[in-house]
């Protein structure tokens, strides 16, 4: 099929096209914050990304998971800072997240998220905290994941 020159060349040229290729994803990593968006949208971006709508809901009522709306007013910044970058590992030590886990059943788990991205969840999160009731359409668009689903 692929024989002499030519068939050398074709080979070369489909492995470089692979390899390329399969390098795009590195270089163009879509969790992390652009120039043109404020942190909480990346936030709001990444609550929906990372599945946290499959458990939590914003405003929505307990799922498998707490509802998250008034979180920061419930919850100290550094402890939630800390349960989002490691709940697997404060499931163990902290009282709260023990106190969680029987409640729920379900542990949250480890998204290994970056430095970066725990601050922008919680600034979404901020945002959405003060914002007053006649912003709940955001809040309902959030809940079902940014879709129209009328």
């Amino acid at each position: 099929m692929y024989s002499g020159y030519r068939g050398a060349i074709s080979i070369i040229a489909i492995f470089f096209v692979l390899i390329f290729t399969s390098y795009i994803p590195l270089y163009s990593d879509e969790s992390e914050p652009k120039e043109s968006e404020g942190v909480a949208e990346v936030g709001k971006k990444l609550f929906v990304e990372k599945g946290c709508i499959g458990c939590h809901t914003i405003g929505g009522g307990k799922l498998s998971g707490p509802d998250l709306k008034g979180v920061t007013e419930r919850r100290e910044e550094q402890w939630l800072r800390r349960w989002i970058k490691a709940p697997d590992e404060m499931v163990y030590t902290d009282p709260i997240a023990k106190e969680l886990l029987m409640e729920y059943y379900v542990p949250m788990p480890n998204q290994g998220l970056s430095d970066d991205e725990v601050e922008a969840l919680l600034k979404y999160l901020k945002l959405l905290d003060s914002q007053d009731s006649q912003n709940s359409d955001k809040l309902e668009e959030t809940n079902k994941g940014g879709s129209e689903n009328d």
